[in-house]
């Protein structure tokens, strides 16, 4: 009897040994487990961040091709484009050039035309005031003529006047008798003498010189 209360205490110790080995073991396939489940969920979290970068990355390759294509367009519409513009400009050169010679044959022509005109000019002023020398040299031949025709005229009418009396004068019974009273010496008859002034007076009336035949 005296070595039961060891043996209970003995047994109460293996109870409690053996109690808490296995309370000890369960609590560590919880930690155990709770590990699992975390990294469990830590390796789920990496594959979706994963599958997340994947995709982004895809996206950024896609988005980049695309980049690059839109680069290459970009690049070649430039090129297309510089090589049209300097198949313009090259076009448009020409075509400076071209105009350039042009307007230089053409400006070469102006100038000797112009070199031409301005001769002629010059030579028609120099005719011209010749012309106009000549003309107020005629002007003033023809002031002085019609003033000479004007002289000759007065002088012309005052001979016929003093014709016409000179004939009157002889026609005059007086100066007639006087005239055949020398006939005997004379031999001129008082028709002849008739004749004579009749001629004289013909001669004086053609000789008169009217204002119509001087201003001709």
């Amino acid at each position: 009897m005296s070595r039961l209360p060891g043996v209970l205490i003995l047994l109460a110790l293996v109870s409690s040994f053996v109690t808490g080995n296995a309370w000890s073991e369960e609590k560590g396939a919880i930690r155990e487990r709770e590990a699992l489940r975390r990294v469990q969920q830590q390796v789920q979290q990496l594959r979706q961040e994963k599958t997340a970068l994947e995709a982004k990355l895809a996206s950024f390759e896609q988005e980049k091709a695309t980049l690059g294509q839109e680069r290459d367009k970009l690049v070649n519409g430039a090129q297309a484009r510089a090589k049209s513009e300097s198949v313009k400009r090259e076009q448009l050169q020409l075509a400076l050039d071209a105009m350039t010679q042009e307007k230089q044959a053409q400006k070469g022509e102006f100038d000797q035309r112009l070199t031409e005109l301005t001769t002629k000019q010059t030579n028609t002023e120099r005719e011209l005031a010749k012309t106009l020398a000549q003309r107020k040299q005629a002007e003033s031949m023809i002031v002085a003529r019609d003033q000479q025709v004007a002289s000759c005229q007065e002088k012309n009418v005052m001979l016929y006047r003093h014709g016409r009396d000179l004939i009157e004068q002889c026609r005059d019974r007086s100066a007639t008798d006087a005239v055949l009273r020398l006939e005997p010496f004379t031999g001129i008859k008082k028709v002849a003498i008739e004749n004579l002034l009749e001629e004289y007076r013909d001669k004086l009336d053609a000789g008169k010189v009217s204002s119509t035949e001087n201003r001709k």
